[in-house]
C-alpha cells in the first residue's frame, strides 16, 4: 500500500449524503439484515461488535488542514452500544423493530457511526447492521463485513496528520480540476446538450428544500421476499433477459401499477454502476446510479429483451459518471453556492431504483461463527421522502446468498399503501412471471 493510498478522502457522493442530514432533514441509511436459524450467544454479539469497530466502519471525517484540499476519514471509536431486543419478536411485532433500527437516530456529526442490534425471532436470531451512507454504500459494507478483523480496514490518517500531505492532495485535486476542464470545454463546444444542461443549472437558483413549502416526509413501507436463485435465473432466460433485466422490470412494473406518470411515456429506473476498483479501494461510496428509460404504461409480462438491451447500453455508455455535472476535482474547489447547483441528479430524481448487489461475501454471511440462512439489504430515508421535494417512489435491493435470493422492496406509502398491501402486490408481480415468494 502506497503512503497515497493510505489516507481516504471524501468524494462528491460522500460530501452531498453528509450535508444532506443538515441541508435537507433527512438521512439515507443501509440496513443489512441477517436471519440466523440459531439463537447467537450474547459474548459472542459483542467479540463481533468489537472486530467491526477495529473495521472501515469506524472512521469519521475531519477538515484538511490546507483550505480546499479535500475532507478526510481518520479512525474513530462507535459511541453506540450493541443493542439486544429483550424479548423475542413475532410476525407481527418484526417490522416494527427492522424499522425501529433505521429510524433510531444516527446523527453525522455525532460519536454514533453504526447501529448492531439483534433480537430473538422463532427460533433463532435476527440481527441488524445499519450505517449512515455518507458513512458507505451498500458494497462497502460488505467489504467492512469481508475485512472486519484488520485493524488497517480503516484507510485513514490519524487526526492532525501531516500539512504536506494535504497539500499535495490540493496540488493534485488542482492539477486533474484544469484537466477536466479543458475536457469539459471540449464536450460543451461539440455537445449542445451538455451546454446547456450545466447553462440552466447555474441559472437556476440555488437549491434550497427548506425554503419551499411542502408536506410532510414519508417514511417508506417495507416488504422483504426469498426466492429460489435457480428459479429467478431461468424465468429471466425463458423470458429472453438475464437476472439483473427480470429486477429491472419488476422494479418498473411496480411504478406502472401503482404511480400515476402523467401522461409519461417512460419510467426512469435507477440503476447503481459499481466504480470501485478490484482490490483497496477505500471509497465510502462508489457506486453511481445510472438512469434507465423504460416504457411506461400497463405492467408487462411477456418479454425481456428490449430491457436486457437498453440495460447493456446504458451501463455502457455511463463509464466514469459521477454525482456532479462538471469534473469531479473541479466540483470540490468550487464555491458552495455553485456547487450545489452543479450537483447532478441522483437516485432521488429517478421513480425507482433497482439496486442488484450480486453475491455476499461468504465472510459477510457468516456472524459470530454462524452461518445465516438469509441475508438482506435495504436502503431507507429517515425520516422519509417528501413528495414534492424528490421523484422517488420505490426501492428495491436484491442480494443472492447460497441458493436463495433476498428481494426487499420498499415503497412510498401513498401510492403501495402499508405492508400487507405492498406484499400482495409485490407477490402478484412474481407470480405474474411464474416466480414463488415466500415471505422473509
Amino acid at each position: 500500500m502506497t503512503h497515497r493510498e493510505a489516507t481516504a478522502r471524501l468524494n462528491s457522493t460522500d460530501e452531498m449524503l453528509y450535508s444532506a442530514e443538515r441541508e435537507l432533514g433527512s438521512s439515507r441509511i443501509v440496513q443489512v439484515l441477517w436471519r440466523f436459524p440459531v439463537e447467537l450467544s450474547p459474548a459472542a454479539l459483542r467479540e463481533e461488535w468489537e472486530r467491526l469497530d477495529r473495521g472501515r466502519l469506524s472512521r469519521r471525517p475531519v477538515p484538511a488542514l490546507v483550505p480546499g484540499a479535500r475532507r478526510k476519514w481518520v479512525g474513530a471509536h462507535n459511541g453506540e452500544p450493541l443493542r439486544e431486543y429483550p424479548g423475542r419478536l413475532t410476525d407481527d411485532t418484526v417490522t416494527d423493530w427492522l424499522d425501529e433500527q433505521v429510524r433510531a437516530p444516527l446523527p453525522a456529526d455525532s460519536t454514533a457511526l453504526w447501529r448492531l442490534a439483534a433480537a430473538r425471532y422463532g427460533n433463532g436470531t435476527l440481527l441488524s447492521l445499519t450505517v449512515p451512507h455518507f458513512r458507505s454504500d451498500g458494497l462497502g459494507v460488505f467489504t467492512a463485513l469481508d475485512r472486519r478483523d484488520s485493524p488497517a480496514a480503516r484507510r485513514g490518517t490519524p487526526a492532525g496528520g501531516p500539512i504536506g500531505e494535504d497539500l499535495g492532495e490540493l496540488l493534485e485535486q488542482g492539477a486533474l480540476a484544469v484537466a477536466g476542464s479543458v475536457a469539459l470545454a471540449e464536450r460543451i463546444l461539440t455537445n449542445r446538450q451538455e451546454f446547456d444542461r450545466i447553462r440552466s443549472a447555474l441559472a437556476g437558483p440555488a437549491k434550497s428544500p427548506r425554503s419551499e413549502a411542502t408536506s410532510e416526509p414519508r417514511f417508506f413501507t417495507t416488504a422483504l421476499f426469498t426466492l429460489d436463485a435457480a428459479s429467478w435465473e431461468e424465468r429471466a432466460t425463458a423470458y429472453g433477459g438475464t437476472a439483473n433485466s427480470l429486477f429491472v422490470e419488476i422494479a418498473a412494473n411496480l411504478v406502472r401499477a401503482r404511480v400515476p406518470l402523467v401522461d409519461r411515456a417512460s419510467v426512469r429506473v435507477g440503476i447503481p454502476m459499481n466504480l470501485r476498483r478490484p482490490d483497496g479501494d477505500a471509497r465510502a461510496n462508489a457506486l453511481v446510479v445510472v438512469p434507465l428509460e423504460v416504457p411506461a404504461g400497463a405492467p408487462q409480462h411477456e418479454d425481456l429483451r428490449q430491457t436486457r438491451r437498453s440495460t447493456k447500453a446504458t451501463l455502457r455508455e455511463s463509464g466514469e459518471h459521477s454525482g456532479t455535472l462538471v469534473p469531479e476535482p473541479l466540483w470540490h474547489l468550487l464555491p458552495r453556492r455553485y456547487a450545489d447547483r452543479l450537483k447532478a441528479p441522483g437516485a432521488q430524481q429517478t421513480d425507482v431504483v433497482a439496486s442488484n448487489f450480486g453475491v455476499v461475501p461468504e465472510a459477510a454471511a457468516r456472524f459470530a461463527g454462524e452461518q445465516a440462512d438469509s441475508v438482506a439489504l435495504r436502503t431507507m430515508n429517515v425520516p422519509g421522502l417528501v413528495p414534492e421535494k424528490a421523484a422517488l417512489r420505490a426501492s428495491l435491493c436484491m442480494v443472492r446468498s447460497g441458493e436463495r435470493v433476498t428481494v426487499t422492496v420498499t415503497g412510498m406509502p401513498d401510492h403501495f399503501g402499508g405492508t400487507e398491501s405492498l406484499r400482495r402486490l409485490v407477490t402478484d408481480e412474481f407470480a405474474a412471471w411464474g416466480l414463488r415468494a415466500q415471505r422473509w
